[in-house]
């Protein structure tokens, strides 16, 4: 992607570091979910919302277009004074580490938040947890371990132990340890033993929903250990705009992309959140990938460990995976890449200037 988004958008608005944990003799297996004792949110008169931009960074495919995404979108949120919360993998991490340090030299310089996830083929991925479903709880919680030390072979989905991986390889690229980490894994005793794992490491906060499922009355919860990520509404899927499960995006380059602008998108549901009276100020999740701004369609690592069907990904590959499987994605055109920049732009001023703009280093300080 070109510097010319930036002008182009402009003239839119203008019209190893950490140490690894042995296991706990009897690890507890049962979900322990607590409520914050206090909070300290704000009521809605004082700070209409609480917006999170969160940028989910995984295209290891594409090293050159997320380096330059990436270093554009740390430009952005800087110029308007709040920060975005961008979420690594250990594989893209090592992809910039490698061909673009100047990108990790950039975040490790700025006040961007760090956080974590993972993508398949990690064992903690749903559909690609075999490995992990018949393991002892202490072998369990050490095999999670082992992957978030030792490099993951995309290939075999094995453990490469010549090399540092996972959680604590991002800590150590980054200069600090990430402040989400999420267990994408449908299985409660699967997922515990991680989110014990991620704590161990220095994580603060985890998922258990991405777009919504926050209690109004008790927006602060954690398990183990671990603060669960709030989210009252997101502005990513414009399922509430004609019910359709698509992103904001993909719609910038229509004739009628003035009806999915994701700042009136914004407003529309802020303006239902305070019709309903709710008592205090909402948390509101900005998601977008890396690779939305400037390809179009499956990720590009879909095809090797997924069935196709339509160009969305459905069925999990079983290993070996072929790496050089067709890429699914398509690069975007510039006038569309453009265009989905300058609506993200708008999308942070209009933040900056009348929301609060948190990160989950905010919400960790909150809700304590």
């Amino acid at each position: 992607m070109k510097k010319i988004f930036l002008t182009f958008a402009l003239l839119s608005l203008l019209s190893f570091a950490c140490t690894q944990t042995t296991p706990p003799a009897s690890p507890i297996v049962d979900t322990v979910t607590e409520a914050s004792p206090t909070f300290n949110i704000q009521p809605a008169t004082e700070s209409p919302a609480y917006l999170s931009f969160i940028i989910n960074v995984h295209d290891w495919a594409h090293p050159d277009e997320s380096a330059d995404i990436l270093l554009q979108l740390v430009d952005l949120f800087e110029r308007y004074g709040v920060r975005g919360d961008f979420y690594f993998t250990a594989e893209i991490t090592r992809e910039l580490a490698e061909k673009h340090p100047e990108v990790i030299e950039r975040f490790r310089n700025s006040n961007m938040t760090i956080s974590y996830h993972v993508r398949p083929p990690h064992p903690l991925y749903t559909g690609f947890d075999s490995r992990l479903k018949n393991l002892s709880d202490d072998k369990l919680y050490q095999t999670l371990l082992d992957y978030e030390t030792y490099a993951l072979d995309l290939e075999t989905g094995e453990l490469d132990k010549s090399q540092p991986g996972g959680y604590t390889y991002v800590a150590h690229i980054f200069g600090r340890n990430p402040v989400v980490a999420p267990a994408p894994n449908n299985d409660p005793r699967i997922r515990d033993a991680a989110q014990r794992v991620y704590a161990s490491l220095g994580a603060q906060m985890t998922l258990l929903y991405h777009e919504s499922g926050t209690k109004v009355e008790q927006p602060f919860e954690y398990t183990n250990g671990l603060l669960v990520r709030p989210s009252d509404f997101s502005i990513t899927r414009t399922t509430s705009i004609d019910g359709g499960d698509n992103f904001w995006w993909n719609f910038m380059s229509k004739p009628n992309a003035a009806e999915y602008s994701p700042t009136q998108f914004l407003q529309t549901q802020l303006a239902e959140w305070e019709n309903q009276n709710n008592g205090r100020a909402p948390f509101i999740t900005a998601l977008i990938h890396e690779n939305n701004f400037y390809r179009s369609g499956a990720e590009a690592w879909s095809s090797i460990y997924f069935t196709m069907d339509k160009g969305k990904k459905d069925q999990p590959l079983p290993a070996p995976w072929n790496l050089s499987a067709p890429d699914p994605s398509t690069l975007r055109a510039e006038k569309d890449q453009a265009a989905i920049f300058a609506a993200y732009e708008e999308l942070i001023a209009y933040a900056a200037a009348n929301l609060t703009v948190v990160t989950s280093e905010d919400i960790v300080k909150m809700a304590k």
